[in-house]
């Protein structure tokens, strides 16, 4: 038994199963998603739906293959092609930074001042400082936060630690020094 594991019998901290965890996390993103769509108009969401399916069409196999002809006037079509991607992806890319912004904010924010986010509170669960048992402090919360949205957007690979450990801590629990148990 290492130190983590006495310390948690000690204090009688249950951890937090994994599907709690995965159902607050579910939680959180669709309560992001809600407040995100809050930020943009009809017409900006509108402009998001329509970069998308630019992107979308511009790298499909039929339109990979433009036919280009000698009667024509080539460069403006390219143009016209590089143009519309370019703004396409300048949309996505403002969407995915406003996001990627307010998940560390939300993270951050509600770890350092309640030890839980929205859907932790929820599903009665919250994280703890592995060398206190209480919340993070104002360093650890940003910490985590910032890594948590790092590794999490890569695949999830930030994620996929915990289904190994025998903490169930995800890689920004591990870097962070922090757990997440039952409330």
């Amino acid at each position: 038994m290492d130190r983590l594991e006495k310390d948690l019998f000690r204090e009688n901290i249950k951890i937090a199963p994994l599907s709690l965890r995965i159902g607050a996390y579910l939680i959180d993103m669709i309560l992001l998603s809600l407040v995100i769509t809050l930020f943009f108009s009809q017409a900006q969401q509108e402009r998001l739906v329509l970069a998308k399916e630019t992107i979308e069409k511009t790298y499909s196999l039929p339109n990979t293959q433009t036919t280009l002809n000698s009667t024509t006037d080539n460069s403006k079509i390219l143009e016209d092609m590089r143009k519309t991607s370019k703004e396409a992806f300048e949309i996505l890319l403002l969407y995915m930074a406003i996001y990627i912004g307010l998940e560390i904010v939300y993270y951050f924010f509600f770890v350092y001042y309640y030890g839980a986010t929205l859907g932790q509170i929820i599903l009665r669960i919250r994280v703890v400082d592995i060398h206190r048992f209480d919340k993070p402090s104002l360093h650890v919360s940003m910490k985590r936060a910032i890594i948590k949205c790092i590794f999490g957007a890569v695949l999830y690979v930030g994620f996929i630690v915990a289904f190994v450990d025998r903490f169930y801590r995800a890689l920004h629990d591990k870097m962070s020094h922090t757990i997440v148990v039952t409330a």
